[in-house]
């Protein structure tokens, strides 16, 4: 079953047009990595889905279910901009206003149980406008955890994290999802974080879906490279043109595609005698496939 399923989806605010014609699927127990440009369209799509906007056409399913479905609703957590809370009020006054508004049971322990799971328990007596970003943007996701949801549509909810901050919500996540089958809808433009736990991503563009695809999939369509950087590059690529015919100059080196092992580039540039500063085994990133995926889509248009 899938947990999301739009067809059609499209809403227009006046004659602006901001989604148009989204189909978009969610596997059930998987983790959708949402990737588009500044209004794209992502924040729409995901406040369609929650219910704060009401589409102009087409439709949402959730769990095989119509979106506006009480039960259904009842088991999301959101997390959309930034989140909803009173300044003087203190991270953990928040929680149990949120806890009491769901009407969980025991809201005291589930207050410290989403406390604990974003590494806020020692933060719970700050006041919220004292907070800085990151704790902020933490403190929302926990807020989303409340009443143990079986989705999660979170929007860049790592927006302000430092390094540490980001590790804590993305292994909180991948716990989420592995040991309780959590889906999660997750935007981001930290594409480097997102492809450390995306099992599924979707791109948008102008309203408009682009490209659905596993992550298996963009493994296989990210290709391998040997990267080479050397004291004489144009001396290097005439060697290189003799035995490899996918060469490309990128970020101050040489990368040479098609299987190519970097023993075989670094004896071949001995050979030769051109001395070699660095060498090594790489691999496209999420964020080179998403930036050429976009390039191609403006050619064809």
């Amino acid at each position: 079953m899938n947990a999301i399923e739009t067809k059609g989806l499209s809403k227009a605010f006046h004659s602006i047009s901001a989604v148009q014609d989204l189909t978009l699927t969610v596997p059930e127990g998987s983790i959708y990595g949402f990737i588009g440009e500044n209004g794209s369209g992502k924040s729409t799509t995901e406040k369609l889905i929650c219910g704060l906007l009401v589409p102009s056409g087409g439709d949402i399913r959730l769990y095989g279910r119509h979106y506006t479905d009480a039960g259904v609703r009842a088991r999301m957590g959101v997390l959309i901009e930034n989140p909803g809370c009173f300044p003087n009020s203190t991270v953990y006054q928040n929680l149990m206003m949120q806890a009491l508004n769901l009407d969980i049971k025991h809201p005291r322990a589930e207050v410290e149980r989403v406390l604990k799971l974003v590494s806020m328990a020692g933060a719970a007596g700050r006041k919220f406008k004292q907070c800085s970003l990151g704790m902020k943007q933490r403190l929302g996701v926990a807020q989303s955890l409340l009443g143990r949801p079986r989705m999660l549509i979170l929007d860049e909810p790592i927006n302000g994290l430092d390094a540490d901050g980001m590790r804590i919500v993305r292994e909180t996540l991948i716990e989420l999802n592995r040991e309780d089958g959590v889906t999660i809808l997750i935007s981001s433009h930290i594409l480097g974080e997102l492809s450390k736990i995306a099992t599924h991503y979707g791109i948008i563009r102008n309203g408009t879906l682009i490209k659905e695809m596993q992550a298996n999939e963009m493994s296989e369509e990210c290709r391998d490279f040997v990267f080479l950087k050397t004291a004489n590059d144009g001396g290097a690529l005439a060697v290189l043109r003799q035995k490899y015919h996918e060469l490309e100059q990128k970020d101050g080196g040489i990368r040479i595609y098609n299987e190519a092992e970097s023993s075989n580039v670094n004896s071949l540039m001995y050979a030769n005698g051109i001395p070699v500063n660095e060498i090594s085994f790489q691999k496209i990133g999420l964020e080179e496939y998403y930036l050429r995926v976009m390039s191609r889509n403006k050619e064809d248009k």
